[in-house]
């Protein structure tokens, strides 16, 4: 797990070295959000409300350091490997 905020450059170079090192075709799950998740809905409107850059950015790195989420992928794995995914 990692404490850094990332930004959708700083993911792209991740994203690059990953290429260099495992190839272009290494699998791959993966989850993105940005700052047009960070919403909510006006249930009598259904409009959606957007928040400042600021506020995404203090969203999104809460949800980037919470150790529940990276732990729950990692029971998925082991679960897939158990059961012998195909």
């Amino acid at each position: 797990m990692s404490a850094q905020f990332y930004d959708l450059k700083t993911l792209k170079s991740s994203v690059d070295r990953l290429i260099e090192q495992q190839g272009p075709d290494a699998p791959v799950a993966y989850w993105i959000y940005t700052n047009e998740d960070v919403t909510t809905i006006d249930w009598e409107t259904g409009d959606e409300q957007y928040y400042p850059i600021e506020k995404c950015e203090e969203v999104l790195r809460s949800v980037q350091d919470t150790d529940y989420i990276h732990e729950q992928i990692a029971e998925c794995i082991e679960d897939e490997l158990k059961r012998g995914a195909n």
